[in-house]
């Protein structure tokens, strides 16, 4: 999510990590952007850690919930179940003033919205309890560490894929996330900026999909029906994939690569129905958000936040860049572009 969604949403039921104990103590030392734990593993101070999750509507958001629960396990991090806010950021708000008046000692957010959740954030300031946001940061409020992928990136990777499939020439629809989110509007940036620079003779026509199945098909359908697509995007694979493609089996457009008549489909997230449609040919090329170290520095971030770990912007141990964006740190993971020479990667988890 990778991505936002807004009330009225179906919630899957998902069981959320069991909690563990975890032995309390203190730590000062400072990192640069190493992401290693310092001293014993258990060394990190004690106490229960608030979750607040945006939604479980789709496979990706279902995914990160399950594996962040493994890697408190494993990291003996007392993780309380995710509160689920259904897409509605007034909810989340609430849930996170009920977590912080639990008490909690860290906080683990997948914000709903990055401007509205500010003042939840805000609230945790005042408390001193840190915060972690997996995928998205907030517009106000200090967060400890922010987790995700670059997004604009992201965007970028999967027209430089396409751009070179159509030979620089064609029209292409773009499919956007909710522009009112960041990883939206980042995520089609990339994809048209890269496009105007490196391929001026694509027309890309972006019509907006809001993190919704039913109008990333809608959408689809349109277009398809009026223009001649060499190329199409989708801003989330996670939820645009099976709309899509139904609309493309619609008008007997479905078809796979090498065809001469395939139209070059590329999205962003890397789930299991997408690495299957890479493999079967119908999907072109996927870029993989690294779900699972999302989970896994999410865990270690709001580890390290309570025993008092600091960390300052520059390379980290893991391939990945530490930024500073206002009060806070991002921690941009990498996300790598998936095709058919390298989908059945063990690592990627989308394959998991």
């Amino acid at each position: 999510m990778s991505y936002h969604s807004t009330t009225g949403r179906r919630v899957l039921t998902l069981f959320a990590a069991a909690t563990l104990t975890l032995s309390a103590c203190s730590s000062t030392d400072s990192g640069t952007g190493d992401t290693a734990a310092t001293g014993d593993p258990a060394a990190a101070a004690g106490g229960e850690v608030g979750f607040s999750e945006s939604f479980l509507t789709d496979a990706f958001q279902v995914q990160l919930v399950k594996q962040l629960g493994e890697q408190a396990k494993a990291a003996s991090v007392n993780l309380l179940p995710a509160a689920n806010a259904d897409g509605d950021a007034a909810k989340q708000n609430a849930d996170i003033t009920t977590l912080l008046g639990r008490g909690v000692k860290g906080l683990i957010v997948v914000p709903v919205d990055s401007k509205a959740v500010g003042p939840a954030i805000d609230r945790a300031n005042a408390k001193n309890v840190p915060v972690v946001t997996v995928d998205l940061g907030a517009e106000s409020g200090k967060i400890y560490m922010v987790v995700r992928a670059d997004n604009v990136y992201m965007g970028k990777a999967a027209c430089e894929y396409m751009g070179k499939q159509i030979n620089g020439e064609g029209t292409v629809l773009d499919l956007q996330g909710d522009l009112a989110t960041s990883n939206g509007q980042d995520r089609s940036k990339g994809f048209t900026s890269c496009m105007a620079e490196q391929f001026p003779n694509v027309k890309v026509i972006s019509k907006p999909m809001n993190w919704k199945p039913e109008e990333c098909a809608t959408q689809a359908q349109t277009v398809l029906s009026t223009e001649k697509l060499a190329g199409l995007f989708m801003g989330s694979e996670s939820v645009c994939l099976a709309g899509v493609q139904q609309a493309l089996r619609n008008q007997g457009k479905l078809t796979k690569a090498g065809d001469p008549d395939h139209i070059v489909t590329v999205g962003i997230d890397g789930s299991k129905p997408a690495l299957d449609a890479v493999r079967e040919g119908t999907l072109d090329a996927v870029i993989s958000q690294p779900l699972d170290l999302y989970a896994k520095y999410g865990i270690q971030y709001i580890k390290d936040a309570m025993a008092g770990k600091t960390y300052q912007p520059g390379p980290t141990d893991h391939n990945s860049t530490i930024v500073e964006v206002g009060q806070s740190l991002q921690d941009l993971l990498p996300s790598p572009t998936v095709t058919k020479e390298n989908v059945d990667d063990a690592s990627l988890w989308g394959n998991g």
